[in-house]
């Protein structure tokens, strides 16, 4: 399986499960720490800070991909960011982006 497959099939779990968050300013609402963040490569600056500042205080892993591929893996439109809460899968993408 391939490193983008591996990270493909979790976050499809993890949808199936809602077990994940979409956007930043669901992510500023989130009560629970989420296991890792997802952002895309195209996300703003502003945004990307809120975000890593969100992530630093709460000890979340804050992780890039390429740009598009969250699209591309939801199949939906503009999708910039996305918090997995599950810990068995968020730890299973950080494994996997990790060994990238």
């Amino acid at each position: 399986m391939t490193n983008a497959a591996g990270i493909e099939s979790y976050l499809g779990f993890a949808v199936r499960a809602k077990k994940v968050v979409y956007g930043l300013e669901c992510l500023l609402r989130l009560k629970q720490i989420p296991e890792v963040v997802l952002y895309d490569q195209s996300l703003g600056n502003s945004a990307k800070r809120k975000a890593q500042f969100f992530c630093e205080n709460k000890c979340a892993a804050f992780l890039p991909v390429k740009e598009g591929f969250l699209n591309e893996v939801l199949k939906r439109n503009n999708v910039k960011l996305i918090a997995v809460l599950d810990k068995s899968l968020g730890c299973q993408i950080k494994r996997i982006l990790a060994s990238k």
